[in-house]
């Protein structure tokens, strides 16, 4: 072997070398929750209140249809050992290893959010057979991200477990709870729709303000509307991932 080569292959082992030595650790999951309770809140990112509505949504739903739904939040990927591993992955691994569900009856539901990553997903349960894939992917884009896109987390994360639920029931998907300041808004143009009005009644003007109006009363019309229709422990038994699902970032 002449010199040169010697030296190419002492380079490519060295190589391989570095590789082995720095090949990622096996991915590490956050402990599963009492029994009393249905979520993980590794992130902090869930109210008293958002709390109470998972853990009421999903006994209800585990009690009425023995459909098993639990939520975690982790602060990053990489605190779990997980960085190279992508969060679908990530999700299926973690839903395997609680073991969501029986095998007798897989349709385990797991929504994951991942703080510092910017990411969630929807898993479930092999038994769902992927035939809940559109159901899923519009509670997370629906439901779920606007909410974190506003940094409101216990608010995407309760409306999609309501989601979830729904989906679960075979019932239609609910409206996304309405923002804070949705309200104001609907005070203001109501106090501005009336001010309007008691300026064209008391100067008798006409056109193009009556249009105005007309147009403002439908659009409030249909904002109250949406936000009429917007108000609308075990789990654990060997069950398995691979059902489909949907993924979603902010």
């Amino acid at each position: 072997m002449t010199c040169t080569l010697r030296k190419g292959f002492l380079a490519v082992l060295l190589a391989i070398l570095a590789l082995i030595g720095k090949s990622p650790q096996a991915a590490t999951f956050p402990d599963k929750p009492p029994k009393e309770h249905f979520f993980v809140d590794e992130a902090k990112l869930l109210d008293e209140q958002a709390r109470k509505a998972v853990d009421a949504t999903a006994l209800a739903l585990l009690k009425e249809e023995r459909i098993p739904l639990f939520v975690v939040t982790i602060p990053s990927l990489s605190a779990y050992e997980a960085s190279g591993l992508g969060i679908d992955p990530y999700a299926r691994a973690l839903f395997d290893a609680w073991g969501i569900g029986s095998p007798d009856r897989n349709y385990g539901i797991l929504l994951l959010v991942s703080a510092g990553d910017r990411q969630a997903r929807i898993d479930l349960g092999a038994s769902f057979e992927h035939r809940y894939d559109t159901q899923a992917s519009d509670i997370m884009q629906s439901l779920i991200v606007p909410a974190f896109k506003r940094g409101d987390f216990s608010t995407g994360i309760s409306d999609g477990v309501r989601g979830l639920d729904a989906m679960a029931r075979g019932l239609q998907l609910p409206r996304p709870t309405a923002p804070w300041w949705f309200w104001l808004a609907v005070l203001g143009g109501v106090i501005f729709l009336g001010a309007l009005i008691y300026n064209l009644f008391k100067s008798g003007k006409s056109g193009w303000a009556w249009a105005l109006i007309a147009a403002l009363a439908v659009l409030i019309f249909f904002l109250l509307r949406a936000a009429a229709a917007g108000g609308s422990g075990g789990g654990f038994g060997g069950g398995s991932s691979g059902g489909g699902g949907a993924t979603g970032s902010w």
